[in-house]
């Protein structure tokens, strides 16, 4: 991963460019949460952690990082959820087995003194989390899943029968290839300003925080989840915890069989549709998003 200090418009004119037509105040909100919360990092068993943390004093929730690594992407959701919870929400390093991944998890949430905690995870974090509760179930004491349904034994197959030319494609293409992947979040920009801001980010990510090492781990963990997980609704048949799923009925990464399936894979969750809810559920309805998942946390 690109080292360490944050990017930013002031110290890179290229970046500046990406962010060239986000609202000033969508702007001032960024650099006020860059602020508060800075990247902090630490180094344990090898591995370099970068991380947002909120602070102690409040209810731990843990974060994954989505389908660019990069934690702060999700930053209106940490904006938010910082407010009354103890945000945790490391970047990936380039780690490509999820065992060691999750097993530096547990590291990073021991170092900063959380024994347990919730988890939210959306998109491609919403395939982490569901990992992540199997293997780690006692620390795991409420789960969000967002935007994402179960983990795709086909489409973890294409991308290994691909892994080998993924690994000698020039890094440029393979940056291109993750670009692609966003697409739909590039042709709602006019729906919110905030969308504005949440494509700079993913650019910014993409283009200027991620080395090859870290575009390849985020494909192979891709791989290695259903290689190494399995999934049945038995899993968790006697997990103590909480699940909430959060669908857009009109999103085209959950269409109604995948919703479905999910619900079948966790009859226990509560479920929460929002009708006319595309991809970006979490930007292009925030206010209420943010209503049903903090009744589920805090009730």
């Amino acid at each position: 991963m690109v080292d360490g200090k944050q990017m930013s418009a002031e110290v890179n004119p290229r970046i500046s460019r990406l962010y060239a037509d986000v609202p000033g105040e969508s702007l001032k909100r960024l650099q006020a949460f860059r602020e508060s919360y800075p990247y902090q990092s630490i180094s344990l068993s090898g591995v370099e952690w970068r991380y947002i943390d909120s602070g102690p004093g409040k209810k731990p929730l843990f974060i994954p990082a989505g389908g660019t690594s990069i934690a702060e992407v999700s930053f209106f959701s940490l904006e938010h959820f910082a407010r009354q919870f103890r945000v945790i929400s490391p970047d990936y390093p380039a780690i490509e087995e999820l065992d060691r991944l999750f097993s530096g998890y547990m590291e990073l949430v021991d170092y900063l003194g959380v024994e347990q905690f919730y988890t939210m995870g959306g998109s491609y974090g919403g395939w982490m989390v569901q990992s992540l509760v199997r293997q780690f179930p006692e620390r795991i004491t409420r789960m969000v899943i967002t935007a994402v349904g179960p983990p795709d034994s086909k489409n973890s197959q294409e991308i290994a029968r691909l892994m080998g030319w993924f690994r000698i494609t020039p890094t440029f293409l393979l940056r291109w290839m993750l670009n692609k992947s966003f697409a739909r979040l590039e042709s709602n920009l006019s729906s919110s300003p905030d969308l504005v801001l949440l494509w700079a980010l993913v650019n910014e990510a993409i283009n200027f925080r991620l080395d090859r090492a870290d575009i390849l781990a985020l494909m192979q963990r891709l791989v290695d989840q259903t290689e190494t997980y399995t999934f049945s609704p038995e899993d968790l048949a006697d997990w103590p915890g909480r699940i909430l799923l959060v669908f857009g009925s009109d999103d085209p990464a959950t269409p109604i069989e995948k919703r479905e399936a999910m619900q079948q894979l966790y009859p226990q969750a509560e479920v929460k549709v929002f009708e006319d809810g595309e991809y970006g559920i979490a930007i292009t309805h925030q206010q209420d998003y943010f209503a049903v998942i903090d009744e589920f946390l805090t009730g």
